[in-house]
């Protein structure tokens, strides 16, 4: 009898004791539902104590703090959660669904840190989610299939990337807020960044250049990459992604964190065997044999609770490999390398310092195979930027943003500007910017901003913009008036290049920078599981720069002369929808209208296509052990116009005549499936999969190649997380 009165006792003492262990419980706010399999982080104010859980079936995690501490839980689809929680404390928390990223903090439209769903600035984002679920590469696979309007055409130059008419250099890439330089044809190669190295892309459409400087006057895309002080004490990751033509990605993550410092290293390497679609011509590729390397770390050190230091440098890779039957003895290796830094001074609530530095340069050179390898350096181009930016909070209402900005351009090659001995050319603009940001009666939001430029090729410029927003309610009501304007490029105005015989370019020293007034009305509408919005827009730019081609008759022989000559008039329109019309199942659906036309010829702008739509579906499973995502994507665009004039000399008069040319690719349409699974094999230890197929119906444009897509590619990949 005794003994059985002890075990009563102690069972009664255990139970007692457990229902007293401090709990925190998280559960969906809208029906009460545990969310299981969230991250929680608690870090005490006092000790900097982290501490890192993970809810379990029943939506609970213990409270393992000692002192006051923060807590932030997060969870695939919800808001993330901040709060305070003292040691011993059990708290309920409901999260509500952010199905749409809406509660996403964006940047690039304001230079400040804003709610997308609040931003005065229209801004499109993909998050490092999406990637992962869409089975994307690099930031170009997401942007194809998230973004209607944009067209790209890969080659030994990098990505020829145009949206809506415009061409690479009326787009600024940004990564993480510094200029993305490329070849001497201004072409980006997005190939450099990983998509498991991005947290998320920022797009914004339209001109920026009050807050960017030159070229951001069709769009600004911002290519966030993951910071390495929120990730835990320790991670790493190693993935592996293999598809058709023996294309192969290793890549990994090595990230090291405490109080005051933080490292964060990756590096992959990628191959492919290319791809032609002209077997007619088998010595040369559409895309060669190639084979890409990249290594970089950031490095974070707080150095107390107001100067924080961040630096960083990486490397890239490219290695161009001639086909088998090619009589070429030659190929090309290109190479990036970036360093930079900035130091955060953060004195008060109220006010941000930030001192950035950044360079970028990109080599081309030659490689002699029949020479032992021998390398020549073909063309280098450096970029480096100094940027001093202050933001002040002086009341509520008003944030203030002001800056300067130094950015050095040079660029060498051994061709491009004759036989001269002068091969490198260069130049500097020196920048001033401020811009207001006023919230007032509630619902309205005004932002006026300006740029002071000195240039040394075209002298001073001023670039002013306002916006505004309106919010009743569940709308938003926005309106954009901007300048824009884009400095001659350095080839632009020192051409003299011969190509191979074939025709010469000529730059031109006295050509202006070209201007744009862009202007644009958007409406939205948000409630809960719903979400559209329309833009219409409109974007003058004179003084475009153009390449004139004219026949040389005594020399027998095309040229091409670059001239302030034309105007063009860009007017389209935009629309978005999220849905959620199935449980777990989100649908997003884009359509762009785009009549980008040259108002000297009436002509549209070579390579635009009207009309444009991306189509997204997802079904998701976050709430179970392991979970998993299925992916439909589409993007379907009508005929891309080629429509040209040349002026040639009438041999019999010798009076130039014009001659117009008008060309249209056929209609098309290209569909991505993509499988995501989860398996969390203990704490420490998370495996992801992937399989999936590229264009699923194998379109390929093989007579105009108007789109450069080899057909169905089926794709596998691993991730694991340690």
């Amino acid at each position: 009898m005794k003994k059985l009165v002890t075990l009563l006792l102690i069972v009664s003492i255990s139970g007692l004791i457990y229902a007293a262990d401090p709990k925190i419980k998280v559960l969906d706010k809208d029906n009460n539902e545990p969310i299981p399999y969230a991250n929680v982080c608690f870090e005490e104010i006092r000790a900097k104590v982290k501490y890192y859980e993970i809810t379990s079936i029943e939506g609970i995690v213990k409270n393992p703090v000692q002192e006051k501490s923060i807590i932030a839980i997060s969870f695939v689809g919800y808001k993330t959660l901040i709060d305070t929680i003292k040691n011993n404390e059990s708290k309920t928390y409901l999260m509500e669904q952010d199905l749409f990223n809406m509660e996403q903090v964006v940047i690039t439209g304001t230079r400040t840190r804003k709610v997308l769903s609040k931003s005065p600035i229209l801004t499109k984002v993909v998050t490092s989610v999406e990637l992962q679920e869409t089975g994307a590469v690099t930031a170009l696979d997401a942007l194809e299939y998230s973004m209607p309007g944009v067209q790209f055409s890969p080659d030994g130059h990098g990505d020829n990337l145009q949206i809506q008419g415009l061409d690479n250099d009326y787009i600024l890439v940004l990564v993480n807020g510094e200029r993305m330089v490329g070849e001497t044809r201004g072409n980006v190669n997005f190939s450099r960044l990983n998509a498991e190295n991005i947290k998320q892309i920022e797009i914004v459409n339209g001109a920026s250049s009050v807050l960017y400087g030159s070229n951001a006057i069709g769009a600004v895309i911002n290519i966030i990459t993951k910071e390495n002080n929120h990730i835990k004490p320790f991670q790493a990751t190693i993935s592996s992604r293999y598809s058709k033509y023996n294309t192969l990605l290793v890549s990994s993550n090595v990230g090291i964190s405490n109080q005051k410092f933080n490292m964060h290293i990756n590096g992959f390497r990628s191959r492919t065997d290319g791809y032609d679609l002209t077997p007619q011509t088998p010595a040369s590729y559409t895309v060669d044999k190639n084979t890409d390397y990249s290594g970089k770390i950031k490095l974070g050190y707080k150095i107390n609770d107001v100067f924080l230091i961040k630096t960083y440098g990486s490397y890239y890779q490219h290695k161009l490999i001639n086909p088998e039957q090619s009589t070429k003895s030659t190929h090309k290796l290109n190479k990036n390398y970036t360093i930079g830094g900035k130091v955060l001074i953060d004195p008060n609530e109220r006010q941000l310092i930030e001192l950035k530095v950044n360079t970028d340069i990109y080599n081309s050179y030659t490689i002699y195979e029949k020479r032992n390898d021998e390398k020549e350096l073909k063309s280098d181009y450096q970029y480096s930027s100094f940027l001093l930016t202050d933001t002040y909070i002086p009341v509520k209402e008003l944030e203030i943003v002001g800056g300067t900005e130094l950015n050095l351009e040079n660029i060498y090659s051994s061709q491009l500007f004759g036989e001269t001995r002068d091969k490198s050319k260069d130049s500097y603009d020196f920048n001033v910017f401020l811009q207001l940001d006023y919230s007032f009666l509630q619902k309205f939001e005004a932002i006026a901003g300006v740029r002071y430029t000195y240039h040394t090729n075209y002298g001073n410029h001023i670039t002013p913009k306002i916006s505004i927003m309106y919010s009743p309610g569940k709308f938003k009501f926005r309106g954009n008036i901007a300048k824009g304007y884009k400095a001659p490029t350095l080839k632009e105005l020192h051409y003299n290049f011969d190509h191979n015989g074939m025709f010469m370019i000529y730059g031109n020293p006295d050509l202006k920078p070209e201007n744009a007034f862009y202007t644009s009305l958007s409406a939205e509408y948000t409630k809960k599981l719903f979400n559209i919005s329309v833009n219409i827009y409109s974007n003058t730019i004179k003084d475009k720069i153009e390449s004139i081609d004219r026949v040389n008759s005594q020399a027998d022989m095309l040229e091409k002369h670059y001239m302030n000559i034309s105007e063009a008039l860009l007017k389209g329109l935009e629309s978005y929808i999220s849905l959620s019309p199935l449980k777990n199942t989100i649908c997003k659906i884009g359509y762009a209208y785009s009549d980008a036309k040259d108002e000297s010829t009436s002509l549209q702008l070579y390579g635009n296509s009207t009309h444009s739509g991306t189509f997204a579906l997802t079904y998701k499973i976050s709430k179970i052990k392991f979970p998993l995502s299925i992916n439909l994507n589409g993007r379907a665009s009508s005929g891309r116009l080629f429509q040209y004039q040349e002026t040639e000399e009438n041999p019999n008069t010798g009076e130039e005549e014009i001659n117009i040319y008008k060309e249209k690719s056929e209609a098309y349409s290209i569909w991505k499936l993509t499988y995501n699974q989860q398996f969390k094999i203990r704490n420490k230890l998370t495996i992801q999969t992937l399989a999936g197929v590229n264009n699923v119906f194998d379109y390929k444009d093989m007579e105009d190649l108007a789109i450069i897509d080899p057909g169905r590619r089926f794709f596998i990949g691993l991730k694991i997380i340690l």
